[in-house]
């Protein structure tokens, strides 16, 4: 009787642990169940935000706010989607309630401060670009929206505080820094880099390019001479684009003054540069891909050129051409752009020869200014006989009028009679000397 009784008082004692258990398990239950419903309402709502962002309709996140209350991109999604309706005040709604639920986000600061600034609302806006900032102080697109604020408003200095921080952490951002300072600085190039704060020779480069663009010549060679070495191709690309500039403008001497502190020449016995036939010799080497002075050589059909030690006299070399066929007659085969001065007579004086060159187009030497439009010539040599034996001078004399401060030396053929217009043989050029007379 005792055992019956003693197996009844432990059953009852069991109940409250089975109960437990039990409680436990539907418990678990109705979590799992939870975790479900929420994980399948959020995946919905997260399609429904990709929905409504790459179809650009209001509807899908009309629908993902409502399923997800409490979920800021929901709210931002829509607030997308109200800012491409242009509803901007109630994006503005949309995107405080985002913050309040995710506060720490600074792209969400970020689209409010540009939504409030589109609004009207400058205070509102400068608060919230300020807390985005705070909140990504080296990302370039909160200080960049703050400072074309400030720049609207006229508040310069604070605007490109601001500026000059984004374009650092942003460098494609400083082309438009530049453009924003020039506008600020009413053309005044010294107020123009206060306000940028050059730091880096890139900076300087590309300065120098936009004032080139502004016909500022003087400044852009400067700019170039400040910045210093080239750092990388991209640094040597920006002073070729520069120069070209300069020179498409026709402003030679300024073209000059940036190419020379480039190819270090700024202190040779012209630093200007006028009146300088440069490497006439051959003793230095002929770079390609190097618009600006020295000889610049075309890409023909048909034609090689090369350095050749044969020269004309001693410590000298000379340019060895090979022809050998068709090439276009009237093209500039090399070519030198030289500085001279206006109102003034030169004589250009050189030497040739050739080897089985056979053309019904001769090679000759020709003086002409350097303008793009009416373009003319000034003079030119005998056509390069191929029928010399050795090397034979040739000179040529032409005067520059008063609105003539570059000639264009080339060698290039004289028409044919016919067509195709073929071109034969071997070509040495040296000894190329300019003198005022």
């Amino acid at each position: 009787m005792a055992d019956i009784v003693d197996s009844r008082l432990k059953e009852k004692r069991g109940w409250p642990g089975v109960v437990l258990r039990v409680s436990l398990a539907l418990l678990g239950l109705f979590c799992c169940y939870r975790l479900i419903v929420d994980s399948a309402t959020a995946g919905v709502s997260r399609l429904l935000q990709t929905t409504a962002i790459f179809q650009s309709k209001l509807g899908p996140a009309d629908m993902a706010v409502s399923l997800t209350p409490k979920d800021p991109e929901a709210h931002y999604t829509r607030a997308l989607a109200l800012v491409n309706q242009e509803r901007l005040g109630d994006a503005v709604a949309e995107l405080q309630q985002a913050t309040r639920l995710r506060p720490h986000h600074y792209y969400e600061w970020l689209d409010l401060g540009v939504t409030l600034d589109r609004l009207g609302d400058q205070t509102g806006s400068v608060a919230a670009l300020r807390e985005s900032i705070r909140l990504a102080p080296f990302s370039a697109q909160p200080r960049w929206q703050l400072g074309n604020l400030f720049f609207r408003q006229g508040r310069y200095e604070e605007a490109f505080a601001e500026l000059r921080l984004g374009a650092k952490s942003n460098p494609t951002l400083f082309g438009g820094m530049v453009e924003l300072a020039w506008i600020a600085a009413n053309g005044d190039v010294e107020t123009m880099e206060r306000l940028v704060h050059l730091e880096s020779t890139r900076a300087h480069l590309q300065l120098a390019s936009f004032l080139a663009k502004q016909r500022q010549g003087a400044d852009a060679a400067r700019q170039i001479k400040e910045a210093g070495k080239p750092q990388d191709s991209q640094d040597r690309a920006i002073i070729h684009q520069t120069i070209a500039v300069l020179l498409a403008a026709e402003q030679f001497s300024d073209a000059y003054s940036a190419w020379a502190v480039t190819h270090n020449l700024t202190n040779d016995s012209s630093p200007n540069g006028v009146g300088h036939f440069l490497n006439g010799n051959f003793l230095e080497p002929i770079m390609q891909n190097d618009p600006g002075f020295g000889w610049q050589l075309a890409v023909v059909p048909n034609l090689t050129a090369s350095i050749d030690p044969t020269e004309p006299y001693p410590g000298s070399r000379s340019l060895r051409l090979d022809f050998g066929g068709d090439s276009p007659p009237g093209n500039r085969l090399i070519h030198q752009l030289v500085l001279l001065q206006p109102n003034s007579r030169y004589s250009l004086s050189f030497m040739s020869m050739a080897e089985n060159l056979v053309s019904g187009g001769p090679p000759v030497i020709v003086a002409m200014t350097a303008t793009s439009e009416n373009a003319k010539v000034l003079s030119q040599s005998e056509p390069l006989s191929p029928g010399t034996s050795g090397w034979y001078t040739y000179k040529l004399k032409f005067s520059t009028d008063a609105n003539t401060s570059a000639v264009i030396i080339a060698l290039q053929r004289l028409a044919c009679h016919q067509s195709p217009c073929p071109v034969f043989g071997k070509l040495w050029l040296g000894g190329f000397s300019l003198v005022k007379t």
